[in-house]
């Protein structure tokens, strides 16, 4: 099933989008997974000074901030899970302000399908979950839009500059 756009489910607190790309699994994991390729891509930085791998720590830059960032889970070629926002990375746990995003892949020839389910907004009180929901479910579109686009070869530089 491909969802054309990120859904939100206020209720649930979640926001879910499922697209195809057109790349085989191998280059979909490599862009998602990276960190050189996550900044072209995705148009933020990311530092992780242990490595790629699960329960390693680092963060995404932002113009005007840096959000903090533990990698959940990472199963080659298949999921990759990570916790983001307001992180104690000390205690591994997260507050109301961290989420968790997953990425679920599944090959289908030279075609990926790729899904994005972002958990964790109903410990947020009801206009904040709404103003967080919102702010992502449009960000999802947008990544997403670009990393189809990166990984089937189809974006210009100047996809990616507006990606930024």
């Amino acid at each position: 099933m491909s969802i054309d756009h990120a859904v939100a489910d206020l209720d649930a607190g979640t926001i879910t989008r499922t697209i195809r790309i057109e790349a085989p699994i191998r280059t979909v994991w490599t862009a998602l997974t990276s960190a050189e390729h996550i900044a072209t891509w995705w148009g933020h930085p990311s530092e992780f000074p242990d490595g790629w791998r699960a329960g390693s720590l680092g963060h995404f830059v932002w113009e005007d901030h840096t959000f903090p960032v533990r990698i959940d889970e990472l199963e080659p070629q298949s999921a990759f899970a990570l916790t983001w926002g307001d992180l104690d990375t000390t205690a591994l746990e997260q507050s109301a302000a961290a989420t968790q995003v997953r990425f679920t892949l599944a090959a289908d020839g030279d075609t990926t399908t790729v899904t994005v389910l972002e958990t964790g907004f109903d410990r947020l009180d009801a206009a904040a979950r709404r103003a967080a929901m919102d702010e992502n479910t449009g960000g999802w579109n947008t990544v997403l839009d670009a990393l189809r686009d990166y990984t089937a070869g189809r974006a210009t530089p100047a996809d990616l500059q507006a990606v930024r």
